[in-house]
């Protein structure tokens, strides 16, 4: 009876450790390539800045522009307000 109940018991199954299965390593690459990713990010926002679309120069002009127009604005409201 003995040599029956050990041919029905399956041997014992052991386990790999967690670093040699796939999920483990599937959950820890998920967050790690969104830091990756911003890492990246950061880096060509960086070696990348945005330029002034305009310099000083040209932004004083502008400004100025704007400024002597302002009157004429004025005009026109009130203009527009009297009819």
């Amino acid at each position: 009876m003995s040599n029956h109940q050990q041919n029905n018991m399956s041997p014992p199954v052991q386990e790999l450790p967690w670093y040699r299965q796939f999920w483990p390593w599937f959950i820890i690459a998920l967050p790690a390539s969104a830091v990756v990713a911003g890492f990246v990010t950061l880096w060509l926002a960086l070696s990348n800045p945005d330029h002034l679309v305009v310099d000083d120069q040209e932004y004083q002009r502008i400004n100025s522009e704007l400024k002597a127009q302002a009157p004429d604005r004025e005009k026109k409201k009130e203009a527009a307000g009297s009819n």
